[in-house]
């Protein structure tokens, strides 16, 4: 019987607990580890703490010592794992913290690579400004074109459709709300709209999916929030981290969890993101004819729905 693929996701903040994060993550054994906020010079120690190959976001072009570039994004692939590194691209157009970005190609037992590659990128769209973050996620839709396979794991800093705070009137912190919201019509609204541009172009989110589909109703449980925050309410928390794959890929997936421990909550204001797929299905979609495949053949319809023009109060 086929091993299932793993896949984690975490958001190690500014990497200053990165030693205790990696011991915990190497036990998990995944296949594929998506980092957020990563510093530059930890990379090496990093990959070696994990037994996996690192791959770490370029800096912004001549811009070294740029505070957006002291802790980047990265993904780490298990060495000799059923996942071969293929490309990798550089997104240094993006205005705040580069995406990693690379493709892999699955690797069967006799070292035959599949046809078709899978799109991988970690990212941690940008904290403070709600437009930069909608480019972002707009840039996305760029690896949804017919035919093409992607995974996504980001800290979106920004809400599900229609999950966002209602009222932020309750909020002190008017720096937070300012980051958090937009402007439209002289009113605040809650951020939703890089979910909206992921929904849009054709990707499902893997918590919702698993919650829907798969029967697993913790999945969509935020991952960070459960820390107090001078200026913001105690209560209801939101789910800032998710991820995202191409609607073909979701067949694959069989599990979505956030891991919750009191010694994961101690290392970092965020929760680590496990994702589990059936090798086998996923095989038989890399090595699927891509002509085959219509666009959004196997989209899922996802609640809330995307509706162009909906504002969030």
């Amino acid at each position: 019987m086929t091993s299932p693929l793993t896949a984690l996701s975490w958001n190690i903040e500014k990497g200053i607990k990165g030693q205790q994060a990696a011991a915990w993550v190497r036990a998990q054994q995944p296949d594929i580890f998506f980092q957020q906020e990563l510093p530059p010079d930890q990379l090496t120690a990093q990959a070696e703490r994990l037994g996996m190959d690192g791959y770490i976001a370029p800096c912004h072009p001549g811009r070294d010592d740029d505070l957006r570039d002291r802790h980047r994004n990265a993904i780490f692939l298990k060495r000799g794992g059923p996942l071969a590194f293929d490309e990798e691209f550089r997104q240094t157009w993006m205005p705040w913290s580069i995406a990693a970005n690379l493709t892999v190609r699955l690797r069967d037992a006799d070292g035959t690579l599949s046809p078709r590659r899978i799109s991988c990128v970690s990212g941690q769209a940008c904290y403070w400004n709600a437009g930069h973050r909608r480019d972002e996620a707009r840039w996305c839709s760029t690896l949804a074109k017919p035919g093409w396979l992607a995974v996504h794991f980001w800290d979106w800093n920004s809400y599900r459709v229609g999950d966002g705070p209602q009222n932020w009137s309750q909020y002190t912190d008017h720096a937070y709300v300012a980051m958090r919201t937009y402007d439209h019509g002289g009113r605040r609204y809650s951020d939703d709209r890089p979910d909206r541009e992921m929904l849009g172009a054709g990707y499902v989110e893997m918590a919702c999916y698993a919650a829907n589909r798969l029967q697993q109703l913790n999945a969509t449980k935020a991952a960070s929030g459960y820390r107090r925050r001078p200026g913001r309410p105690p209560g209801r928390r939101y789910c800032i981290d998710r991820g995202y794959l191409s609607a073909e890929l979701t067949p694959a997936l069989t599990g979505f969890e956030v891991c919750d421990t009191d010694g994961l909550r101690q290392i970092s204001g965020h929760l680590p993101l496990r994702a589990t797929f059936d090798t086998a299905v996923l095989r038989t979609v890399l090595h699927r004819d891509a002509a085959a495949c219509p666009p959004h053949q196997n989209r899922h319809p996802q609640a809330p729905a995307c509706q162009e023009g909906t504002l969030t109060a």
